[in-house]
């Protein structure tokens, strides 16, 4: 009885299955919700919660206009989803690059180590939050959702 190996890393073909499992339950989850923003408009009323600060306190926070941004973006309107949050595109296309990456290691059997710099995480804070306030002031309408 012979076992099959991969020629450059020694690793069963079943071993790098077994280790897409979590990936691929990811990717099917991510499938579903995409699926059901994509069918459900969030223009009309009754497909989605109303933000629970904007309900509270009347203020936009970095994540309203979320649903109907990755709405737009699924169905195909770029100018529609920068309007409704300008910062979520990019920042999904930062984390699809990541998520990439990590399943590309994970196939080869190694770890993704993140491991910023230490101002990376307060730059990303100071910059969300300043990001919070801006989207609030007069003059500057062209961020809110």
């Amino acid at each position: 009885m012979s076992i099959t190996t991969t020629e450059r890393s020694g690793q069963r073909p079943a071993e790098r299955v077994a280790r897409l499992g979590l990936p691929a339950v990811l990717t099917a989850g991510g499938l579903a919700g995409m699926f059901y923003i994509r069918s459900v408009s969030p223009y009309s009323a009754g497909g989605y919660p109303l933000c629970p600060i904007y309900a509270l306190t009347g203020l936009y926070c970095p994540g309203c206009g979320t649903a109907r941004c990755l709405h737009s973006l699924l169905n195909g309107d770029l100018a529609a989803a920068f309007a409704a949050n300008p910062l979520l595109p990019p920042l999904l296309l930062v984390l699809a690059v990541g998520f990439g990456r990590w399943v590309w290691l994970r196939w080869q059997g190694r770890r993704f180590v993140f491991n910023p710099p230490d101002w990376v995480p307060i730059a990303f804070g100071v910059a969300t939050l300043a990001y919070a306030i801006a989207r609030n002031l007069p003059g500057l309408e062209f961020l809110r959702p």
